[in-house]
């Protein structure tokens, strides 16, 4: 398999966390319309719902710090990919990884998810 730039490894990496972070948020928006809706007794876990603001905000954290670190990596330094798809169970991510750019139809990249 060719190696692939490092620093667009990086990148990718970024906007996956950075999508991953747009469905999260969105759950997080519609967090208190479910709460309204579940019974008195429904809200013993209500901290626990709590977390997916602080998991949005970490994730697009995690991605602008890949895409600071994509910038100082030197662009020669390269990756085998294949040691890395050996760890990608979805086939979208791994056209990520191998294709530069995704195909269109493969991804929406505003934050919905593909479920099939």
């Amino acid at each position: 398999m060719t190696p692939r730039p490092t620093p667009r490894i990086l990148d990718i990496l970024a906007e996956e966390t950075d999508d991953l972070a747009a469905i999260a948020q969105r759950l997080d928006a519609l967090i208190p319309e479910m709460v309204a809706h579940l019974p008195a007794d429904g809200t013993a876990h209500l901290r626990d719902l709590q977390r997916v603001d602080a998991l949005w905000q970490h994730l697009r954290d995690i991605s602008r710090v890949l895409k600071t670190v994509a910038g100082l990596v030197e662009g020669e330094a390269r990756v085998d990919v294949s040691l890395l798809l050996e760890q990608v169970r979805l086939d979208y991510f791994r056209h990520r990884l191998l294709d530069d750019p995704v195909k269109p139809h493969l991804g929406l990249r505003d934050g919905q998810p593909i479920l099939f």
